[in-house]
């Protein structure tokens, strides 16, 4: 049987996710309204989160956590890797449209949520994208000679880059069109075909 004090938690969190996702304004919400659609009392709010703070953080641990096991099943299924890397693009341009402008914010700017996303990055996310680009290799997907830990850098920066312009990711966000394009060109680059950029053009033009 679950522990009922983890089911109230769960059903504060999907609750006041839902009524952020509907107004798009964790302010508009209050702990009443939460209180008042998941059929509880406001004390039992405060008894699991003791503040409306604490609730924000929660949320953002719990989102990022249901991103990473619907990841972690996708990356350990059966599915050949084109469907794998599309399947991950969807569910993460899914979350991403989800997230409300002030959870976002609070993403970027907050150093204690910061470090605690950079932690899970670590821990999880990238033992789970090594996973992927050792399966891409394995079936001829990926090239062999592409290193690992270029890969990782590379999303480093992406991540740091999309962290550091909030004003340019909500945008993004905002539009699906837009969002997809950006997390394709993530994952599958920019050039259908690849060239030898060693190439010294100057010369070509004496």
């Amino acid at each position: 049987m679950k522990d009922k004090t983890k089911t109230k938690k769960e059903l504060i969190i999907k609750t006041a996710i839902k009524l952020w996702r509907e107004t798009h304004n964790v302010n508009k919400v209050s702990l009443a309204d939460i209180a008042r659609e998941a059929g509880i009392s406001q004390t039992t709010i405060y008894n699991n989160f003791s503040t409306r703070e604490n609730l924000v953080e929660e949320v953002i641990r719990y989102l990022m956590h249901d991103i990473l096991e619907q990841q972690r099943a996708i990356v350990r299924s059966n599915l050949p890797i084109p469907l794998k890397i599309q399947s991950i693009i969807n569910t993460k341009t899914s979350y991403m449209q989800a997230i409300v402008t002030d959870v976002l914010t609070k993403l970027s700017e907050d150093t204690t949520t910061r470090q605690y996303l950079d932690e899970l990055y670590t821990a999880e996310a990238k033992p789970l994208m090594n996973e992927i680009i050792n399966e891409g290799k394995r079936q001829g997907y990926i090239r062999k000679d592409l290193p690992n830990e270029a890969v990782m850098i590379y999303l480093d920066i992406i991540k740091d880059g999309g962290m550091a312009n909030t004003k340019q990711l909500e945008r993004a966000i905002k539009d699906a069109q837009l969002m997809s394009g950006l997390t394709r060109l993530i994952y599958y680059g920019l050039f259908q075909k690849e060239f030898d950029f060693t190439i010294d053009f100057n010369a070509e033009k004496e």
